[in-house]
């Protein structure tokens, strides 16, 4: 009973993960200040991250915005990264993102938003946004790379 139960859990979070609108799907490179930033897919949805015991949602009147990236510490020193450098303009404002997790299948647990990475040191994160809905970012910044995205 507990294995059908274990198999099933885990088919949810596969289903929940694939879902969701796929706006980027090819690599797109940056560098700037020491860092390399890969932007691997961006997806509209889902609108719901589950962690296992709980799945969070957006708040009334938004969705979730998923970036997977891939970050290098190009320098020759271990240095820190701070993932709310990174955000999604909205109008006037920008949008942090809410949840920086790994990159991996399974429950996204939440990551440390500030990363130290050794020289040469490589990782893969999730950046999620809670975005307005009915809105559609012109751009992802991690502070000094610039992305632009098409309409979606």
């Amino acid at each position: 009973m507990s294995r059908s139960i274990v198999v099933l859990v885990s088919s949810f979070a596969l289903w929940l993960s694939a879902c969701g609108r796929t706006v980027i799907n090819q690599p797109i490179n940056r560098a700037g200040d020491g860092w390399t930033l890969v932007v691997r897919k961006l997806t509209d949805g889902p609108n719901g991250i589950d962690q296992g015991n709980v799945i969070v949602k957006p708040t009334k009147g938004n969705r979730f915005i998923w970036v997977s990236i891939t970050l290098r510490n190009e320098q020759g020193q271990a240095r820190k990264f701070n993932f709310d450098r990174c955000d999604l303009d909205a109008g006037a404002t920008a949008v942090v993102p809410g949840v920086v997790t790994h990159d991996m299948f399974g429950y996204p647990s939440e990551m440390n938003r500030e990363p130290q990475l050794d020289a040469g040191e490589s990782i893969d994160r999730r950046v999620i946004f809670a975005y307005p809905k009915g809105q559609s970012p012109t751009r992802l910044r991690c502070e000094p790379m610039v992305f632009p995205l098409p309409q979606f």
